[in-house]
């Protein structure tokens, strides 16, 4: 009688351990993204959580809940239940670079979290107003030395790898330009475009039709070599900066101490959904290389990419409260 009301009470206080795996999901789930809708990190999870929730039979909902460079969505994820009805959809500056970056964290960045899927590796690009007399990552710089500090840029949120990239970019240069951090890489786009600001790094998937309608100036990938789907634009290291190298990319993660089987499901799901011919057609068509990792491939991964940024976020001195 004793071990029943001890078995009892256990899967009160742990509902996800009572569920039955086999099951899974019995009801839609929640995929949290750290970006502002419309953005590309919101794209690309919106794109995989549709055809992930089509094959399972239940919706996956996508919120976005912005601030703090991801921060704030990291930690709704970290106070969920583990039962991997809530999902966090990382990025690099969200699952590698916070960690450095961030003082005090009301989660642990490693323990909180159980790798899913890496979805998709994403080429960054350099974009600049197209006002501005420049048509080359030369012709920018000498015209930024000969305007210091009248020039701003832009990313998506501070310490996000695309802040990081224009700190890298000042730190190689000596260029003095002011930082301004958005909520997403939409709203940033939009102030580019309206001559607010000079420049802006961003993920590839959401400047392709920019570039193409020449709403905007690309000056380099910053990716060691160009990406197929626009050739014609050089990678930063071959246009001048040969020490400047990084990519994003996205993956989906649950709440550390998610049962195994589930992990399992959501891990089969994901590889599924990338893999379907129309998702693998779209990902590339964004601009993105499509790679559907296993969980243990992408925690191998993810553990490389932490120790990758630490000496570089130190070397910046860069630090965020």
């Amino acid at each position: 009688m004793k071990k029943l009301i001890a078995l009892l009470l256990a899967c009160a206080l742990h509902p996800s351990y009572a569920q039955d795996p086999a099951k899974f999901p019995e009801k839609p789930l929640r995929l949290v993204v750290p970006f502002a809708a419309g953005g590309p990190t919101d794209v690309m999870a919106r794109l995989v959580a549709a055809k992930m929730g089509e094959n399972m039979g239940q919706q996956i909902v996508v919120e976005n809940k912005l601030g703090a460079g991801g921060t704030i969505a990291a930690t709704e994820v970290a106070r969920s239940a583990p039962d991997g009805y809530t999902l966090m959809f990382h990025n690099v500056s969200t699952a590698a670079i916070n960690l450095h970056l961030y003082k005090k964290l009301a989660y642990d960045p490693v323990k909180d979290f159980q790798p899913i899927s890496r979805l998709a590796d994403i080429p960054n690009v350099m974009i600049i107003n197209k006002d501005i007399p420049a048509k080359n990552l030369r012709e920018f710089i000498a015209y930024a030395k000969a305007n210091p500090g009248k020039l701003n840029y832009a990313s998506s949120g501070n310490g996000t790898i695309l802040h990081l990239s224009g700190e890298l970019f000042k730190q190689m240069t000596g260029i003095t330009m002011a930082h301004v951090p958005y909520k997403g890489s939409a709203p940033a786009t939009v102030d580019l475009m309206g001559g607010n600001i000079a420049m802006l790094f961003d993920n590839m998937p959401g400047q392709v039709e920019n570039i193409r309608g020449g709403k905007v100036i690309p000056l380099g990938v910053t990716t060691g070599v160009r990406v197929p789907i626009l050739p014609e634009i050089p990678s930063l290291s071959e246009a001048g900066l040969p020490e400047f190298k990084n990519a994003s990319w996205f993956s989906f993660y649950s709440r550390g101490g998610t049962p195994r089987p589930v992990i399992a499901k959501l891990e089969a799901e994901a590889i599924k959904a990338v893999h379907d011919p129309a998702v693998t057609a779209r990902i590339r068509s964004l601009g993105a290389i499509p790679v559907a990792s296993t969980a243990d491939e992408l925690d191998k991964f993810w553990k490389q990419e932490i120790e990758y940024w630490r000496p570089i976020v130190g070397r910046l001195n860069l630090q965020l409260d």
